[in-house]
């Protein structure tokens, strides 16, 4: 019976080994997936920007996105992101080629549908995809998803990690404080 016991107990011990290391690596994030011609520049929590305008996007919730002035400097290279009001994640791209009309979507955890827009990305200057929380009902915890596609072609994907605001309590997008 002994033996049967240590082999039962090795089992489990085994097994139990096995799923801590799979959900370690469930919780990490995955590489950006780039399509050809695509390079990433930027990426991570950028500094708050003025916004220049907003465009009509009636397949987002707020039913338009922000234009900023200009791509704003990146003060946190890093794709874990606090659920804070204010806080700005995203990435700057720059394709080998123009692509007009791209889709651009951004997942929410949780989400059965993304928040989706459309904007021309123009060969070898550099485009910013991000989103700002504006607002409490934003402040979703869990993996985000900046995806974007030219027709059915996918030209990035990259997820962010956004963790409640607790977590991280230095990371800001507010700027002023860095020298």
């Amino acid at each position: 019976m002994v033996p049967k016991m240590n082999a039962l107990i090795r089992r489990l011990a085994l097994g139990l080994c096995a799923a801590v290391f799979a959900s370690a690596a469930l919780a990490e994030l995955s590489s950006p997936i780039l399509g050809p011609g695509i390079t990433i520049q930027e990426i991570g929590i950028y500094c708050a920007a003025e916004d220049k305008a907003t465009e009509p996007a009636p397949e987002t919730s707020l039913g338009y996105i922000f234009v900023l002035d200009g791509i704003p400097e990146f003060a946190f290279k890093q794709r874990q992101v606090p659920a804070r009001l204010g806080i700005s994640f995203g990435l700057v791209v720059t394709t080998d080629r123009d692509i007009p009309n791209a889709r651009i979507d951004t997942w929410r955890p949780g989400a059965t549908s993304p928040d989706t827009w459309y904007a021309d990305f123009t060969a070898g200057v550099p485009r910013m995809r991000g989103f700002r929380f504006d607002f409490a009902d934003e402040l979703v915890t869990g993996l985000w998803r900046m995806e974007a596609y030219d027709g059915d072609t996918q030209l990035y994907s990259v997820t962010f990690d956004v963790r409640p605001g607790s977590e991280m309590p230095g990371v800001t997008s507010d700027c002023n404080l860095l020298s």
